[in-house]
């Protein structure tokens, strides 16, 4: 984004606010990350298509205090070529890293060590366009309705593949009750 969106977290409060900061203007994402910890509000780190755009320094800076770093197994490793720092490195950073691995699932890092959440099962690839976005919304809904980190990851995993059954972005849609059928078959319980 080329220019500023002028968002202010005037009614964001700690403990009632988690923020998602995405690709877009550089200096709203930085902005976003510093009101973030100044207000103790927990927030994602999803730098996607913006990397080729930070700095290290930069990069480094916008991470340190975040809840959750996430992206791809590629993007990660840019992130690590950037910053100068390894998994470890980044986990002092950072609570969690979530990295998406595509069909090979989801890997959960913590400075304690690494968690692999398996694919949820998908009917057939039609489009894998807006997976990773797709991904990000089920992990979202999962953590605002207070489950475990693992639990919120498995419920990305499922919206995921809702997303890639169907042509297009935003052409797929299911109920709740389908949701929790199809995440109860690939996970056991919601």
């Amino acid at each position: 984004m080329k220019y500023p969106s002028g968002y202010k977290f005037n009614s964001a409060g700690t403990g009632d606010s988690i923020a998602l900061i995405a690709p877009g203007n550089l200096q709203d994402m930085i902005e976003y990350a510093k009101a973030c910890r100044d207000r103790g509000i927990d927030y994602i780190c999803d730098p996607g298509q913006s990397l080729t755009a930070w700095k290290g320094n930069a990069l480094r800076e916008w991470i340190d205090g975040s809840t959750i770093l996430i992206s791809n197994d590629y993007e990660l490793e840019m992130i690590m070529k950037l910053t100068g720092l390894d998994k470890r490195g980044l986990s002092g950073l950072t609570n969690t890293i979530v990295t998406t691995l595509g069909e090979k699932g989801a890997l959960i890092s913590t400075f304690d060590g690494d968690v692999n959440i398996p694919p949820a099962k998908v009917s057939g690839v039609v489009d894998p366009t807006g997976a990773g976005d797709a991904c990000r919304a089920g992990l979202i809904k999962g953590l605002v309705m207070g489950r475990d980190i693992e639990t919120a990851v498995k419920m990305g995993s499922v919206t995921a593949v809702y997303a890639i059954e169907k042509y297009g972005t935003q052409e797929h849609c299911y109920t709740y009750e389908d949701f929790v059928k199809r995440y109860t078959s690939n996970f056991g319980l919601l």
